[in-house]
């Protein structure tokens, strides 16, 4: 071999001089010279060996699964040379992976692929020829995880505040309210809202749950319509409220409601400090103006919104200057005023698309979403026109359904993305509503778990490429829609479905404090607007946090008493105070924990249709003795009703069971405040590109930039992927050239079955991967590689948590 740096270049001749103590009849006589490196006698001799190169050998890699070295460059040669493997594959300059024979010029890449072991600790190897040098790549598959007969292992590190861009408490307006306001008819009694009966707590109602539970108030759609019957057409311009008689009636408003001495108003006025950050809306009717009359209660006659379409007057126009109307006059404007407290949101309409389009699907009054859309843009302007309601937030299009899969994601182009296309720029919140449908055709078709994140994840991830930041996010009804139970009487086992969809949501809703701006539990007082007459029997609105006692033991008893809706609100009453890492090492166990002076409220949430076995594991509290402990579990009952139990205990148990579908609040008292001196700091980086089509053994790359890593973290990779049940779920995935291992469980069920019946016509959620925080760069580039074709990769999103010391983790 020739020395690879300050070669020499010997002709032929020269080596025969060299050597002729040896060799004889070198270059004489004529005779021809045969040499084996295919040089000619007299010519520069090429070198085809090159300088010397290794691959690093991988450990605690993932089972089973295809593992790249890192790549090098050939150098030290001049002339293509011959390359061969054994044991695996070798791309040239990131070409395709092959293991035929081939060549490879200087200056060239080279990498290695092969298949690690299924076993743990098992060695797989791939020797590599190159100019007849031979490496060999080596990995090592991962320890065998210990798993401490299935039970899950949560972490709760009491000493370690979690701040999510920049928030680290909990909001409890935020996320612990009701669907009502402090005006609402339903908080009385002895009325027509109550059907002439009492409430067993009397005139108190209010004050009792709003105080009693700390509880908030969060959304009034009727108020708005109820006012618009009390003023007048304009004379002048047919179609446009009076501006007079809106002045005089918000006068009349907000002086009653300041100088009422009435209970209803005296009451509203104790709790005005609830009301902070409350959402106002329109419904469909009389707002979108296609006719729907007006019926005023001064015996006016009836009057219709303007139809007018014109660049002067574009479509809906006169219903957003009756919206700025309502906005700028009938509340308070500054602490001097008169008035009820001014709302922060305003929903320009609930749900349009669902009665305007999805319902008149063929009809001849069928609106298409482009125009409700522009609706929207045209209702936002008019009500910016008053510089009064600039303290206003305006949002839409408040989406009964956001199914962006629909139709391998036809929805989400035809109606959500044209509608943040359209109108998103001037709209400073998307609303959306998130229902489980528990039974829903002969389905269960939850939004709980993967198909929530999911669903979230691609909201925020298109308004961050569209807008530079991501589009807040108002979530203004949370439940579950019982279809299985339409028109019959209350039965505790609907509140069931009902309060468990919604405490299980609320879970997952607290992970994203800097994206929402608020959640409301779709729990309206006592809903007699609601109540309907069907086959000529009386049947009560569904969701309600008010029943009769009648209604719940058969009984003449017509005194009006809490539902099992209530329970949520018992099940929150007490946690408060500062986030603290948690982590939990099971997908389908949500936790979130706070801390409060000397207490610590720790959240679990079983995604499971199953129980589940708990170990929690409290750190950071050493040498602060621990004084008492309670709980409070809300599950179903044996009779699959709503059950909430409460207990105190000694110690902590060993293990503890989390019941199917359960979330569970432990409280922990100690004898001293709990210090909290170190930090966990979480910040989501969405990818470049989002909405990536999946074809068979194609990687998809997502770049993502500007990533901060430090000293100590972790991260999680999350991919939403919308495909057809029984396409794969499991791509192969690398993060900077690195082979991750992707779990095969999601959050929640598997979306293909539910409990007793088939789950949703096709899988749509999160897949969430572990990434090693090691693996991380200012800029990161993950190859995601799918073995069969069909549906998208709807978003990429890397959570980065970077800590100020490294957590325990069990």
């Amino acid at each position: 071999m020739f020395l690879s740096h300050n070669k020499l270049t010997l002709s032929v001749a020269s080596i025969c001089i060299a050597s002729t103590l040896n060799l004889a009849g070198c270059g004489g006589g004529g005779s021809s010279v045969n040499t084996d490196d295919g040089n000619s006698p007299g010519e520069t001799v090429k070198d085809t060996t090159p300088n010397t190169f290794s691959f690093t050998a991988q450990t605690n890699v993932t089972l089973n699964s295809q593992i790249e070295s890192d790549t090098i460059t050939i150098s030290g040669i001049d002339a293509p040379t011959n390359v061969t493997i054994t044991g695996g594959e070798y791309s040239i300059n990131n070409g395709n992976y092959t293991n035929a024979a081939g060549q490879i010029e200087n200056g060239q890449t080279i990498k290695i692929r092969i298949q690690s072991a299924a076993d743990f600790v098992t060695q797989s190897s791939a020797t590599i020829s190159i100019g007849g040098v031979s490496k060999t790549f080596v990995v090592t598959t991962l320890v065998e995880p210990i798993v401490d007969d299935g039970v899950v292992q949560v972490d709760v590190n009491l000493n370690t505040k979690h701040v999510i861009d920049g928030m680290d408490t909990l909001d409890r307006q935020k996320y612990i309210n009701i669907h009502a306001y402090n005006l609402e008819n339903g908080w009385g009694q002895n009325d027509v809202h109550s059907l002439n009966a009492p409430n067993e707590l009397g005139d108190n109602l209010m004050l009792d749950f709003m105080q009693g539970y700390d509880v908030y108030f969060g959304r009034d759609t009727g108020s708005i319509g109820w006012n618009l019957r009390n003023v007048s057409q304009d004379a002048a311009r047919p179609g446009f409220v009076d501006e007079s008689t809106a002045s005089q009636r918000a006068g009349d408003v907000k002086w009653i409601y300041d100088n009422n001495t009435s209970v209803k108003y005296e009451n509203a006025r104790k709790v005005e400090d609830r009301m902070q950050d409350m959402i106002v809306g329109g419904q469909q009717h009389p707002y979108w103006p296609e006719g729907t009359l007006i019926n005023p209660v001064n015996g006016d006659p009836a009057w219709a919104f303007s139809q007018s379409d014109t660049a002067a007057e574009p479509f809906g126009t006169a219903t957003g200057h009756y919206m700025s109307q309502y906005l700028s006059k009938f509340f308070a404007q500054n602490d001097s005023d008169m008035g009820q407290q001014k709302p922060v949101y305003f929903e320009v309409m609930n749900e349009p698309l669902y009665d305007l389009t999805t319902d008149r699907e063929g009809d001849a009054d069928y609106v298409e979403p482009l125009k409700v859309f522009e609706f929207h843009n045209t209702v936002a302007a008019e009500i910016r026109k008053d510089p009064k309601n600039d303290d206003i937030m305006i949002g839409g299009y408040t989406v009964a359904f956001p199914d962006f899969d629909k139709d391998n994601f036809k929805r989400w182009e035809e109606r959500d993305k044209l509608f943040i296309d359209t109108a998103g720029e001037n709209m400073d919140f998307i609303s959306i509503h998130l229902y489980d449908f528990p039974t829903f055709q002969n389905s269960e078709r939850y939004r709980r778990g993967s198909n929530l994140e999911a669903t979230l994840d691609m909201l925020e991830h298109y308004t961050y490429l569209k807008f530079g930041q991501v589009k807040p996010i108002l979530i203004s009804e949370v439940g579950s829609s019982v279809h299985a139970r339409l028109n019959e009487d209350w039965t505790p086992q609907r509140d069931a479905e009902k309060v468990l969809s919604i405490t299980t949501m609320n879970t997952q809703f607290l992970e994203r404090p800097n994206n929402i701006l608020k959640v409301i539990p779709f729990i309206p007082v006592k809903a007699e607007w609601g109540r309907r007459t069907v086959n000529g029997k009386s049947i009560a609105y569904s969701s309600r946090l008010m029943v009769q006692k009648k209604e719940r033991d058969g009984s003449d008893d017509d005194t009006w008493v809490y539902s099992d809706h209530v329970k949520f609100y018992q099940l929150w009453s007490d946690v408060n105070g500062t986030r603290v890492d948690s982590y939990s090492n099971e997908v389908d166990v949500l936790t979130d924990s706070y801390v409060e002076g000397n207490k610590a409220y720790i959240v679990l949430t079983n995604l499971e249709f199953e129980d589940v076995e708990i170990k929690l594991n409290t750190l950071g509290v050493e040498g602060n003795t621990l004084n008492a402990i309670s709980y409070k579990e809300l599950s179903y009952s044996d009779a699959f009703e709503t059950q909430l139990i409460e207990n105190t205990l000694t110690e902590i148990p060993e293990k503890m069971t989390l019941p199917a579908e359960a979330t569970t609040i432990v409280t922990l008292e100690y004898a001293d405040n709990i210090d909290i001196a170190e930090s966990n700091t979480e910040k989501r980086y969405y990818a470049t590109t989002y909405h990536q089509a999946i074809n068979a053994n194609q990687a998809i790359n997502f770049e993502f930039k500007d990533v901060t890593v430090n000293d100590h973290g972790e991260a999680v990779l999350r991919l939403g992927v919308g495909r057809d049940h029984g396409k794969s779920l499991t791509p192969v995935v690398t993060v900077n050239g690195t082979s991750v291992s992707v779990p095969t469980d999601v959050k929640g069920y598997d979306q293909k079955q539910g409990k007793t019946q088939t789950g949703r016509p096709n899988f749509f959620g999160v897949i969430e991967i572990p990434v090693s925080y090691d693996l991380l760069q200012a800029n990161n580039t993950v190859s995601v590689e799918f073995s069969d074709a069909g549906g998208y990769v709807s978003s990429a999103v890397m959570q980065v948590f970077t800590t100020s010391v490294e957590l325990n983790r069990n």
